[in-house]
């Protein structure tokens, strides 16, 4: 390239200016060249480079060698190890080691290299993976420790001697269900089955569920009364703080008359009268808070572990409890050879000491089926709770079933629940 073309070029470009073998920018105010150098230039594609593209490119160059330079001394000393006695390394401010340098790592030693007068990098650390001396150790995976198995249930030492052996079968009630789906055309809302003879769980349909259990409840103030060895033939006379006084909570107790406890009993569990209900507790000469208390300590002493009861007659919806824990409790009650006969009585025949009588029928329409023993039963509903029912029975094969079905819409749902749920454990 002659030394007439180059003055041209550089007459024609006002933006820089070649002084020496170096070219820097103008002010752009159209300042003049101030003196040419070596015009003389030789011809090939490097002459034929601006100034300053040249100095970009031996930047780059320098700076992907310096920092190959880098990455291999960095591998080599991971391949080597650290010394045991070094400290940890401080955190790294990561210039990248790799064989290009990517743009910001250029624009990152470019700025740099402007700023010092020399043209070499002072890199502060650099980030690289250290190599492994020796391959890694196996790794060794370690079970999980098991939960501790729940402590052995034992039937408690205030249920009949003669009949504590019965209770073991209710240790069976924690088991897996062989079927937990909901049961075609079912409508209540959990349920629970358990064969007492085998000890399987049949059903397990959201039995879990703590919900409101209503007269219920009446099963286990009947076995906080029984659990106390309660006399009763004691005679309770009845006065107005015995009546219920929750909205819908009737009784047909004769108030200021004197019955006896079998009397309280007989009509809590058969006609669920709530009046007679919160009455047992005078039959226990307990008050009531403590008689809850009782009741609470009798929940727990048969496993129910999902339960609290706030009072004996479960007009209260703070009276929660589960499918499977309300089995519990019925299966004890039918096993209880004090309270069975009055839980699974059709009718109670209440008398005064005054003479009067009335005869309370059951609510459990059960026991009208035919090829069906029942051996404890107790309906319950409150508006809170919908329709419930929970019962021991003896089907037409011999087998004892126990079950409990809670929280029907509809009274009539609840009984086609209860006969399909019969049927259905007959054929498991």
């Amino acid at each position: 390239m002659g030394v007439r073309y180059v003055e041209r070029w550089v007459e024609n470009d006002p933006d820089v200016d070649i002084v020496g073998d170096n070219m820097r920018a103008n002010d752009r105010e159209g300042q003049p060249l101030s003196r040419h150098k070596s015009l003389d230039m030789p011809t090939g594609w490097w002459s034929n480079l601006n100034p300053v593209k040249k100095r970009a490119i031996l930047i780059a160059l320098r700076t992907a060698v310096t920092v190959n330079l880098i990455t291999g001394l960095v591998v080599f000393a991971g391949m080597i190890g650290p010394s045991p006695a070094a400290p940890p390394a401080a955190p790294l401010t990561s210039v990248s080691a790799s064989v290009a340098p990517t743009a910001p790592v250029r624009q990152l030693l470019f700025d740099t290299l402007r700023e010092q007068s020399v043209g070499t990098v002072r890199v502060t650390s650099v980030s690289a993976p250290a190599l492994p001396t020796e391959p890694p150790e196996a790794t060794v995976v370690v079970p999980a420790a098991a939960e501790p198995a729940r402590p052995g249930w034992s039937p408690p030492v205030w249920f009949p001697e003669d009949a504590r052996s019965d209770l073991w079968s209710l240790d069976g009630m924690d088991a897996e269900a062989e079927h937990t789906a909901r049961p075609r055309g079912f409508r209540s809302k959990a349920a629970f089955v358990y064969d007492l003879d085998s000890g399987r769980v049949l059903l397990n349909y959201a039995a879990d569920d703590r919900r409101p259990v209503a007269s219920l409840t009446k099963l286990v103030s009947a076995l906080a009364l029984a659990s106390d060895s309660a006399d009763l033939e004691r005679e309770v006379c009845l006065d107005r703080s015995m009546l219920p006084s929750w909205p819908g909570a009737g009784s047909r107790m004769k108030y200021g008359r004197c019955t006896t406890g079998w009397d309280l009993l007989g009509a809590a569990l058969v006609r669920s009268d709530n009046g007679a209900a919160l009455a047992l507790p005078a039959v226990s000469d307990l008050p009531l808070a403590p008689f809850v208390d009782r009741m609470n300590e009798v929940s727990r002493d048969l496993g129910m572990s999902m339960s609290s009861f706030a009072d004996p007659s479960g007009v209260m919806d703070e009276n929660f409890s589960t499918a499977r824990d309300m089995t519990r409790a019925v299966a004890a009650v039918a096993m209880h050879p004090v309270i069975a006969p009055v839980a699974s009585a059709p009718y109670w025949d209440v008398e005064y000491s005054d003479g009067a009588r009335k005869r309370m029928h059951s609510t459990n329409r059960l026991l009208q089926e035919r090829g069906v023993e029942v051996l404890a039963a107790k309906t319950g509903y409150t508006d809170t709770a919908r329709h419930c029912f929970t019962a021991v029975v003896r089907t037409r094969s011999g087998r004892t079933i126990a079950f409990t079905t809670l929280g029907a819409r509809r009274g009539r749902h609840r009984w086609y629940d209860v006969a399909d749920l019969i049927r259905w454990a007959e054929d498991q």
